[in-house]
């Protein structure tokens, strides 16, 4: 028996280089209660296990085990700074920080879409999951307003907003304060540090470009100011005394934490591992990462409470997520990359039968419950909820995703949408196969999407699905050679839709160098075995109308009290198939509660054998022990018992 994960790991180091390992696979069994970590415990190349003999990091059966990257912090009896809210300072406490959590430079990173953030500097915790940096507006958006253009014989040297006159002088002495929000576009989540000038001037200056030109109203907060400490759950650090201040979420909230860690486990090259039945959670980054190697599964576990990302999965192959909950994450819940897409060779990693919901708390946008590239993955039978912006993102080749729940997601997101590929006209092969979203609507004045082929996605199949409430359920965006057939649409309207942006829309074509769809197709060998095999349409695109969408076909769907197809914009109805749809007005049957209530709605009409309440994943998971213990209150949304 050891103490530690790390004395565990060394101690089979040593066996395996003296050869003491011996047959049947090596178990790392821990104990249940809390094991911390202040960095990631590395398990390198040569450490994993042998096929059929994996290495095995098990938690304890009762489901008690966590493995975290936070640390307790011990109350102080330390005078309030003067900026505290006079009607505030009885329900403020002080706690001490550790070192490395006191000395980092920010709270905060940096977060855009195209990228996935590093690590932030910390989070503060209680019982119940992470508490909220001092911020205002309390709850929902500010407005953001522009101070007049400069006079074109003065350029401008900042990049400022607007603020009421109180804020400005109230925030003026911070030094690490933040904006966040829709900056530029609906559908784009930023944040970036800012500094309050002189109250004069009543603006508050963005220290760094936003990645989008900023509008006038765009919806945004601000962060980190001790001046706005006023409500149950904020904190603020006090940099110059490495405190944290902060009013408990209730006098019972239970003991306060930091993150340290930047992460749990790196698996690096490692194959044959797995971890089972542990909780990995508070890091100030990805809680789990696997680097290359083979067949690493996580089964039976929970991620949570993560300021980047559950699990990601790089340049590995058959390694991935089964039976587990993903919850709370900051920048997305798993990432897959893997297999060989110049040889399309599949990597056959996975999620699988796991619950994955409030998984962008962080990030908000483009931060995926499952992100998919490279060729050959599998994302099946989940269930995913309960997010500002889109549940499933994938590029590259021949993926599988099906049997999923997807429902209450884009839900404070524009030109968004549940399912999202685009900008890859070779990206083609994937399989979208007997999902269930549902309960897919915009805000007012938004607009949002099912699935969302974007700018030419190609080549995709989107087949016996059900749609159920879900606005523009199919969208394509100028594609061509997609197959939409044995859909069942209810209350989903309009049920397909085709433009054709490729031949209208403005900015370089396809058949420009600069295009970026046409550098897409460029990065691959279309030409050659065994793309010009497998994707004989795409080989010879640049002398088949390249802009023009065509060979979309849209068969044997039903459309229950839901819009016709619609093709617009420059997409040629004639080069389109549609045909053998039926139609049915049965407005009962828009508002079933579940799928299962369809079915004596549409027994005699519906298309498919398969029963419909078959895409019910939430009784289908529950069925599951483990992910029932572990999933509990958390389909609420937003995660209360």
């Amino acid at each position: 028996m050891v103490a530690t994960l790390e004395e565990a790991l060394a101690r089979l180091r040593q066996w395996r280089r003296t050869g003491r390992d011996g047959e049947g696979p090596a178990l790392i069994a821990f104990a249940g209660g809390i094991h911390r970590l202040a960095e990631p415990v590395r398990i390198e190349e040569g450490l994993g296990g042998r096929p059929g003999q994996p290495l095995i990091l098990r938690g304890a059966a009762d489901g008690t085990t966590r493995i975290v990257g936070s640390v307790p912090l011990a109350l102080v009896d330390e005078p309030l700074p003067a900026g505290v809210d006079p009607g505030q300072r009885g329900r403020v406490r002080s706690y001490r920080l550790p070192r490395a959590a006191a000395e980092e430079p920010s709270i905060n990173v940096h977060r855009i879409h195209p990228v996935p953030a590093p690590p932030l500097g910390l989070e503060i915790f209680d019982a119940q999951g992470a508490l909220t940096p001092a911020r205002w507006p309390n709850v929902g958006w500010a407005r953001l307003a522009l101070p007049p253009e400069p006079s074109k014989r003065k350029e401008a040297t900042d990049l400022t907003i607007l603020l009421p006159e109180a804020r400005a002088a109230r925030w003026r002495d911070e030094g690490d304060l933040w904006i966040a929000g829709y900056l530029g576009q609906d559908w784009s989540f930023e944040t970036l540090p800012a500094l309050a000038l002189p109250p004069a001037a009543n603006r508050l200056a963005l220290l760094g470009s936003p990645h989008y030109p900023l509008r006038p109203k765009d919806r945004f907060y601000v962060e980190n100011a001790l001046a706005e400490l006023d409500a149950p759950g904020e904190w603020w650090r006090d940099t110059k005394r490495g405190l944290v201040l902060l009013i408990p979420r209730t006098e019972a909230s239970g003991p306060i934490e930091v993150s340290v860690a930047s992460g749990l486990i790196a698996i690096d090259g490692a194959s044959h591992v797995r971890l089972e039945g542990l909780t990995l959670e508070r890091t100030r980054g990805d809680a789990v990462v696997v680097t290359g190697g083979e067949d690493v599964v996580l089964e039976d576990c929970t991620l949570r409470w993560t300021g980047g990302r559950g699990l990601v999965i790089t340049d590995a192959v058959r390694s991935g997520l089964r039976r587990s909950v993903v919850s709370e994450t900051g920048e997305g819940g798993v990432t897959l990359t893997g297999g060989d897409r110049a040889n399309l060779v599949p990597g056959g990693n996975f999620v699988e039968d796991s619950v994955l919901v409030r998984f962008s708390r962080l990030g908000r946008t483009y931060k995926a419950a499952v992100s998919v590239d490279g060729v050959g993955a599998r994302v099946t039978g989940n269930l995913i909820a309960h997010a500002p912006h889109l549940a499933i993102l994938f590029q590259g080749n021949d993926h599988e995703i099906a049997r999923n729940e997807i429902y209450d997601v884009v839900r404070e997101s524009s030109d968004a949408s549940a399912i999202y590929t685009g900008r890859d006209i070779a990206a083609r092969g994937t399989r979208l196969t007997g999902n269930f979203l549902h309960d897919i609507r915009p805000e007012p004045g938004f607009e949002v999407k099912g699935i969302y082929l974007d700018d030419m996605a190609s080549g995709l199949s989107i087949t016996d699905n059900l749609f159920l409430r879900v606005d523009q359920p199919v969208f394509i965006g100028g594609g061509r050679d997609n197959t939409v057939t044995g859909n069942t649409f209810v209350g989903s309207s309009p049920a397909f839709f085709l433009d054709g942006r490729g031949e209208v829309w403005p900015g370089p074509p396809i058949t420009d160098s600069t295009n970026t769809v046409r550098a897409a197709f460029d990065a691959v060998p279309a030409t050659r075995p065994p793309w010009s095999t497998r994707y004989p349409q795409l080989a010879g695109l640049l002398s088949d109308r390249p802009l023009a969408a065509k060979r979309n076909v849209f068969r044997d769907n039903l459309l229950v009290s839901s819009g016709a197809p619609r093709i617009e914009a420059g997409a040629d109805p004639g080069l389109q198939t549609v045909e053998s749809n039926r139609t049915v007005d049965a407005p009962a049957a828009a508002q079933a509660p579940t799928s299962a209530a369809l079915e004596p709605m549409l027994a005699t009409d519906r298309t498919g054998a398969r029963a419909l309440d078959a895409f019910d994943r939430v009784a289908s998971l529950s069925r599951i022990a483990s992910l029932k213990r572990r999933a509990g209150h958390l389909l609420t949304r937003d995660g209360s018992p």
